[in-house]
């Protein structure tokens, strides 16, 4: 998830196994170790592109590097605070790192927890990377704990509320999850819709607005389904085609099998007849946002690559996502209405392989 919800969550593991011993100190150093396993950015100036999406969240966010640098993190803070025992301080820092670790595997990006073995990515899609109905309570915890004394019952009352919180509400993303992938099943048979395989995560901050994008061997079918949608509201399904042929140049391309890679398969291209001996690359697993700026709307996707070969046979890539100039604001607005079961046009826009 984001870098403060990350922060945030490891200051609150700082404030159960630390604050009697350390008060605001513990929550500073699970500040610091909530955030570790993401400083494998500050390698990127170093790695090109490819390189750099393949590094990010794997062997730093691995269950092997955090069971064996815990104990040492672990036996470094004993040493530093003489009155942490070794067994404590090194539970805290696998706590921190891998809650990190956890929430990471919860949305559609994906994090590499099987390295060295296997760069097999987990991802569970059951919470957007930014939801702020996780991250705010996290914040306003450890902002209160800040206020009371470390021994105060209040401010265990509130480690335990937070903690609380956090955990029914990741329990009850998974059974909206459930729910979700339930619905759109049922919706997609009832359709006569022949998809092999299906893909089903929250939109943006809430984990009642939901995407599903589901695949045979021709087309993606990509639809949008909120708990509060009435029995009036058709199921609206956009049936997008592969063109997967389109890609055959750049097969063997490092570029090209890294992307393939990141987005386990789930990928679209399409050429632009104004840029000849280049195709752009869609990873379709992501939510869209309609660009209501542009004339006629256009639907805007987030992670989508450039690739480009040279006269000498040499590829190239640029990441360019079609979100510069997006309104955020009504962005966000219409998303609300969306959550709410309303915004009928929702997803009308147009695609951006079928912009002329």
């Amino acid at each position: 998830m984001d870098s403060i919800t990350q922060a945030a969550l490891g200051g609150l593991c700082g404030e159960i196994l630390l604050r009697k011993q350390l008060g605001w100190k513990g929550a500073a150093w699970g500040v610091f170790f909530g955030t570790l396993p993401d400083l494998d950015v500050l390698m990127s100036p170093w790695l090109d592109s490819m390189d750099s999406l393949r590094n990010h969240r794997s062997l730093s966010h691995s269950l092997f590097l955090m069971l064996l640098m815990s104990p040492v993190f672990g036996w470094l803070l004993s040493k530093l605070h003489k009155n942490i025992s070794f067994q404590r301080a090194s539970a805290f820092v696998l706590l921190a790192w891998s809650t990190h670790v956890l929430i990471d595997c919860f949305n559609s990006y994906g994090t590499q927890i099987f390295e060295p073995f296997s760069n097999y990515r987990v991802a569970f899609g059951n919470m957007a990377i930014v939801d702020l109905f996780f991250t705010l309570p996290i914040l306003l915890g450890n902002f209160i704990c800040l206020f009371l004394a470390r021994d105060s019952k209040r401010r265990s009352m509130t480690v335990w509320l937070t903690s609380s919180w956090i955990s029914l509400y990741a329990l009850l993303s998974f059974t909206c999850h459930f729910a979700a992938r339930a619905h759109f099943k049922n919706a997609l048979e009832q359709h006569n819709i022949p998809a092999s395989e299906m893909l089903v995560s929250p939109t943006l901050s809430n984990i009642f607005l939901w995407r599903m994008v589901a695949r045979d061997e021709q087309n993606y079918y990509i639809s949008y389904w909120s708990f509060w949608d009435d029995e009036s509201r058709p199921f609206t399904v956009d049936s997008i085609t592969h063109q997967a042929s389109t890609a055959d140049p750049y097969l063997d391309s490092k570029a090209f099998n890294t992307l393939d890679w990141f987005s386990k398969g789930w990928w679209k291209v399409f050429n632009d007849p104004e840029e000849p001996n280049s195709i752009y690359f869609v990873d379709m697993r992501f939510g869209e946002i309609q660009n209501f700026e542009h004339d006629p709307p256009v639907i805007s996707t987030p992670f989508m690559w450039h690739l480009s070969i040279d006269e000498d046979g040499n590829v190239h890539d640029r990441q360019t996502p079609m979100r510069d100039g997006v309104n955020m604001q009504k962005a966000i607005e219409i998303l609300h209405e969306r959550v709410s079961g309303r915004a009928p046009n929702w997803m009308l826009g147009t695609w951006p392989w079928d912009l002329k």
